[in-house]
This record gives structure tokens, sequence and C-alpha cells, in this order.
């Protein structure tokens, strides 16, 4: 079943009964009566109208009632849910969601009631309440691009590409002739590596790895190694957000990063009006929103960086000719020149860099 805006979904939950952990000695493995009757504790206090693991839309309020025991009042209720405080004097309560980020999140309900307090925690997800546009393309132009190359990272400088790829043994970072895919530069990582995503922050290049839990970061000029850093997940897509960077692992989760130490400030996770988007994978920002390649799919997805809402899905089926006598693999890479407006995309193996132009989708 379902909560939404004006449907009020009531379960009853049990009364919870919990014993405490007995002892390792003799004794306590054969409590006395009176001590059996004080390590057995009821709660008193129950919730209404909330359900465990339920999926609501943002928006949608949330109506609880606490039910007690015999005659037990309730003296306050407080409801600690997405980061703020909601307090009640009564025994109704009604929360509303439309401030709340998507995704997985938890509402805890703390009673208080004579000199005592009880707790109840409630898992729920959080869907977007953005529907996202649907959006297609049309070709500008195309340039070529190496077909050896397995594209993990790429960005737009100054009239060049900048372009991670990867596959142990092969992984390198490189400077390319946008006009002729000329490589102009290029450094190759250890042997144990996989390349991955790329962005540029103040003249340097930082670039991950995708499970060995570390990035590096390079000058933009002659691609000196200047340091290393670490990361607790694997590493797929990167990209700038003015004094932030932007990364992802391959799941639904973003993770922000500050410039300077290069440790995790916040994260979000990314949603749509259904679900969590996995396979999150190159990104790249522009103007306003992350743009990132859906692993496995013809799908860009464009996401507000505030809250991880999906804003809008670009179907780019069609665009590589899969009759292509080499081997291909799947889209990405995504680069953009701001100065120009011009959106440039790849793929893993591809012998084309399209510049693409983007369209709403007329329905079928």
């Amino acid at each position: 079943m379902r909560f939404y805006k004006k449907n009020i979904v009531w379960l009853v939950l049990g009364f919870v009964t919990f014993i405490s952990s007995c002892g390792e000695n003799s004794e306590q493995d054969n409590p006395s009566e009176e001590e059996s009757s004080q390590s057995e504790i009821t709660k008193v206090t129950s919730v209404w109208g909330i359900v465990s693991n339920e999926k609501y839309t943002i928006g949608d309020t949330i109506r609880m009632r606490i039910l007690t025991e015999g005659n037990t009042s309730v003296d306050s209720v407080k409801i600690i849910f997405g980061g703020k405080d909601f307090l009640f004097s009564g025994d109704e309560l009604e929360v509303t969601t439309k401030d709340i980020l998507p995704g997985k999140q938890t509402i805890t309900i703390e009673v208080s009631f004579l000199n005592a307090s009880e707790k109840h925690t409630f898992p729920i997800e959080m869907l977007s309440d953005i529907v996202p546009g649907e959006l297609t393309y049309q070709r500008v132009t195309y340039y070529t691009h190496d077909p050896d190359a397995y594209t993990q990272g790429l960005f737009y400088h100054n009239g060049y590409l900048y372009e991670s790829t990867g596959k142990k043994g092969e992984s390198n970072l490189r400077k390319v002739e946008l006009t002729t895919g000329k490589v102009l530069e290029q450094s190759f990582l250890p042997d144990q590596y996989f390349g991955e995503g790329i962005t540029l922050w103040n003249d340097q290049i930082i670039q991950l790895t995708w499970t060995s839990n570390q990035g590096f970061v390079y000058t933009l000029d002659g691609f000196e190694r200047l340091k290393s850093f670490n990361y607790p997940t694997e590493g797929y897509g990167i990209a700038t957000i003015g004094d932030e960077l932007v990364m992802s692992d391959g799941s639904e989760n973003l993770y922000f990063l500050d410039t300077e130490k290069l440790l995790e400030t916040h994260r979000l996770q990314v949603y749509d009006d259904k679900g969590p988007i996995t396979n999150l994978n190159e990104l790249e920002y522009i103007e306003g929103s992350i743009y990132a390649n859906v692993w496995q799919t013809n799908d860009i997805i464009t996401i507000d960086p505030q809250t991880g809402k999906v804003l809008s899905r670009i179907d780019l089926t069609g665009l590589m000719n899969a009759q292509w006598s080499r081997r291909l693999d799947v889209l990405n890479g995504i680069a953009y020149d701001k100065a120009n407006k011009r959106l440039y995309v790849t793929g893993k193996w591809w012998p084309r860099l399209y510049e693409i132009r983007l369209l709403e989708k007329k329905p079928s």
C-alpha cells in the first residue's frame, strides 16, 4: 500500500517487548524472579499511520497518532526527520515532506510521558516530486575520435579535449586536438590502475580510478603528477561545481568533496518520481545542472545539484552507428564548451565525438 497526499494508511504496530541480554555466568543464566521481572520492559506507546519501508512522494503529508497502553498520558512528542526536529504537545501528529530530500530516509519519533520516554524508528523512501522532462538530440557535427580510447572521463578547455581512458595496462590521461582527434600529450597510469573520470579545478586535473580507492592530481600543462588522494568508494565520474567537486561511484549516490583536502562534505541520492537512478557514471556540470551518463544505457540524465532530483532524461539512441566495423562499447563521455555553449558526447571505443543540440522529445 502507499500513503499519498490525502490518503491515510493506518497500521497498528504491535507492542514490542524486549528482554535485556543475559550474562555469561550461571547466576545470570538463571535469574531470580525479581531480576527477571526487572529485565522485561514493555513499551507502553505505539504509532499508527506510518509504515516502515513505505514509499512516499515529496510533498505528501504523513499523519500519525500515538497510542498508549492503559491511562498513560502523552506529555510531548518529538519527530526527527530530514535533519529537522518537529515538536508536538498532543498525540495527533502531522508532518509535511515538502522540504525533505529524495532517497532512503528515517523518521524517529520520541514520545515523552510521566518521567519516561520511548523511541520509535521507521525507515522510509522518498520519491522525487518532479516528473523528468524527455529530451532528444540533433547532430550538429562530428569529429574523429580514437577508436582505441576506452573513454572514462572527458572535459573541454581552451579549444582542446582532455580525456581519461580505462583498462588496466592501457589507462592514460591525454590532451586531444578537437578538430582532428590527434593526441598531443599523454601520460599513462601504472598497470594496476583502471583510469576513470577527470575534471579541471584551478589549473589542475583531478583523475579517479575505478576500484583502487585512489585518485591523482596533475598539472594541466605537462601532466606532472602532484599528489594522490583516497576515497572509500569506487570511482566513476567527477565534475567541478564552483569550489566543490562531485563524484559518482556507479550507484545512485553523488559525493561532494572539498577542493583542498578532497574529503567528502555531503552526499545526495539521485531519484526521479519512480525511484533511484543507479549506474551513474561520467559527470559534467553544465549551466546549473549535473549531467550524468547512465552506464549501459543510451541515456544522459540532468540532476539538480541541490536536491538530487532528476530534472530530465536525454535519449541518445541511434547516435553512434552500431554497424561500425570495429568494436563499440557504451555511451560515455560528456564535455561542454561554456563560452560557445557547445555540447560534446562520445563513448568507449567510439570512432567519433559528436557535437549535439538538445531538443524536446515529441510525443509518439
